[in-house]
């Protein structure tokens, strides 16, 4: 069945903007654009608690109140300050600028070391002597994205 001349598509053969006016588009675009933006916010929404940003010592020291939140710290640890005592350790980090002394009382993992990166959580908790202390809850080693195996870096 074909369809005569000025009447449209013929049944069938589907739908078309073709003869319609704007007024029969609008609300399917407003309807469009209100799930584009739906999904958007959901989108965003759940990568909220997904990404993981820290601070430099050099940010830390210049707002040491964390006002009771947690904080993440990154920088590198200063070789020949990590010191044992008992289960507790302590630290110095420096981005280079400034140094942040870190005293954890959690399990370290077995890649840390001086000059290494770490990332560390947990809450500025005043000042030693002039130097800022941070107490950390939990350490995380950074390390280079080159694989290199075992002997191969000397």
């Amino acid at each position: 069945m074909t369809a005569a001349a000025g009447e449209g598509p013929a049944r069938g053969r589907g739908w078309s903007w073709r003869g319609r006016s704007w007024r029969g588009r609008v609300p399917a675009l407003v309807l469009g654009a209100a799930v584009v933006g739906g999904a958007a916010l959901l989108a965003a929404g759940g990568l909220e608690g997904a990404l993981t940003y820290y601070e430099t010592p050099t940010e830390a020291s210049a707002s040491p109140a964390s006002g009771g939140h947690p904080v993440r710290l990154g920088g590198l640890v200063v070789v020949g300050s990590v010191q044992r005592h008992g289960s507790t350790v302590s630290f110095t980090l420096t981005d280079g600028a400034n140094d942040v002394h870190v005293v954890s009382g959690s399990a370290l993992p077995a890649t840390f070391r001086g000059g290494q990166g770490a990332v560390v959580q947990g809450h500025m908790a005043g000042d030693r002597g002039g130097e800022h202390v941070f107490r950390a809850d939990s350490v995380v080693v950074r390390h280079s994205n080159e694989y290199q195996p075992p002997g191969a870096a000397q």
